[in-house]
C-alpha cells in the first residue's frame, strides 16, 4: 500500500508538473501510509513487535521524503514558469492573472503541507514514546531520519533518554509487565551516525541549546564510552595482557637454537629484549593516535587533558567543532572576529568541557 501510494504520486507530479505531489493524494496517502498502521501499533491491550513498528515508522518516512521535496528550493514555483512561447504568445493581462492565482495556490497548499507534515511528526512522536514500544536502532534511525526530512529535531534529546533508559514490555504478559534497562549498557549507546544526522537537522533550525542537548545526550553518555571501550580498546588491552606470555613462550623456543649460553639465560634476554621492543613500539603509536589533531579544526583539546579521555571523548570534540562551525564564520580568514550571547555562551560551553575554541597558536597566520 505504502509503495503504491508513493509511484501513484510520483506519476502525478510527472505528468502534471504544474501541480503539487500532495495536492490530490494527501488525505489518501495519510489516512493509509500513516494513521492506519499507526492505529494498529497504539492498540492498548497489545504489544507490537518491531514489524509493525518498522511498517509505520517506514509509512510515517516515505510521506516525510514526499513533503520535504515539496518544499525543496524551485519545486514551489513550477506552475508559475513560463516557457518563451507562452511568454510570447500570452498576454500581459493573463500572465498577472494566472501568477496572482499561482500565488494563491502556493499559499493553501504551504499550509496543507505545514499541517500535514505536523501529523506525520505527532504520529511518528506516538509511536515511538509509547510505552509498549521497543526503540531498537533501526526505529531509533527511522525517527530521526523522518524528523530531519520535516525539520522538526525539537524531541531528539527525550527520545534519546528514551532509548536508553525506557522500559522494556515483556512478551506475551498479561497484563503488561515491565522490565527496567541499564542506561550504562553497552547496546544502550546512541549510534554516532545517528548523532551526526540529529545534529545536522538541530544546526539547520539554528537552536544552539538544542545542538548541546543532542550531544549531552548521545556521545556523552556514559553507554556511548562504555560501548567505545569494549568496540575499540578491549582487543589491544586483551593483547596486552597476553603478550607477554606469548613473548615469554617464543622466547623459550628460540633459546633453545643457540649455543652461546645457558637455555634459561638465553631465554631471559630474549624476554626482556622482545618485550621491550613490543612496549615502547606499543607506547609511541599510543601517543601518536591520541595526540593526533589533523581532524581538529577550531575545537581542540585543553592544555593538560589526559591522553586517555581525550582518545575516549573524541567524537564529542567532533560534533562539539561542528557545531562551532556552523556558528561562527565560514571564510577561514575571519575566525576569531566572532561575538554575540551565542557565541559567547558556546565558547563557555566549551571551555567548561576542557576544550579550547580557537585556539590562538593554531590559527592561521599565528603559528
Amino acid at each position: 500500500m505504502g509503495l503504491a501510494g508513493t509511484k501513484s504520486t510520483d506519476n502525478v507530479s510527472q505528468a502534471h508538473p504544474s501541480v503539487p505531489t500532495t495536492d490530490a493524494r494527501l488525505p489518501t496517502l495519510l489516512d493509509n501510509e500513516v494513521l492506519s498502521k499507526a492505529r494498529a501499533v497504539l492498540q492498548p491491550s497489545k504489544i507490537p513487535d518491531a514489524a509493525m513498528v518498522e511498517e509505520a515508522l517506514g509509512a510515517c518516512e516515505r510521506l516525510a521524503q514526499i513533503l520535504a521535496e515539496e518544499t525543496q528550493p524551485g519545486t514551489q514555483n513550477r506552475g508559475s514558469q513560463h516557457t518563451p512561447a507562452s511568454n510570447l504568445l500570452s498576454l500581459e493581462e493573463s500572465q498577472s492573472n494566472s501568477e496572482a492565482q499561482g500565488r494563491k495556490d502556493l499559499s493553501s497548499n504551504g499550509s496543507a503541507k505545514n499541517a500535514a507534515a505536523q501529523l506525520v511528526s505527532s504520529t511518528a512522536y506516538k509511536v515511538v514514546t509509547d510505552p509498549k514500544v521497543f526503540i531498537t536502532p533501526k526505529v531509533l534511525s527511522t525517527y530521526v531520519n523522518i524528523q530531519s526530512l520535516l525539520g522538526r529535531p525539537r524531541s531528539f534529546p527525550e527520545i534519546f533518554y528514551l532509548y536508553a533508559t525506557k522500559p522494556v514490555p515483556k512478551p506475551d504478559s498479561n497484563p503488561i509487565q515491565y522490565t527496567t534497562q541499564s542506561p550504562n549498557k553497552p547496546s544502550a549507546h546512541i549510534p554516532l551516525q545517528i548523532a551526526n544526522t540529529a545534529l545536522t537537522a538541530a544546526i539547520k533550525t539554528n537552536d544552539l541549546p538544542l545542538c548541546f542537548d543532542i550531544i549531552d545526550y548521545s556521545v556523552c553518555a556514559p553507554a556511548f564510552r562504555v560501548s567505545k571501550f569494549f568496540r575499540k580498546a578491549f582487543v589491544p588491552l586483551f593483547g596486552a595482557v597476553l603478550a607477554p606470555f606469548a613473548i615469554y613462550k617464543l622466547a623459550s623456543e628460540l633459546s633453545l637454537y643457540q649455543s652461546t649460553m645457558d637455555s634459561a639465560m638465553a631465554t631471559q634476554v630474549l624476554f626482556a629484549g622482545m618485550l621491550a621492543y613490543v612496549g615502547f613500539t606499543a607506547t609511541i603509536g599510543v601517543v601518536a593516535v591520541t595526540t593526533a589533531n589533523d581532524q581538529m579544526d577550531r575545537v581542540t583539546w585543553a592544555i593538560g587533558t589526559p591522553l586517555r579521555e581525550r582518545w575516549m571523548r573524541e567524537e564529542e570534540r567532533m560534533l562539539i567543532d561542528r557545531v562551532a562551525g556552523a556558528w561562527g564564520f565560514q571564510q577561514r580568514w575571519r575566525r576569531g572576529e566572532e561575538e554575540g550571547p551565542d557565541w559567547e555562551a558556546l565558547r563557555e560551553w566549551i571551555g567548561m568541557r576542557g576544550m579550547v575554541l580557537d585556539k590562538t597558536e593554531l590559527m592561521d597566520g599565528m603559528e
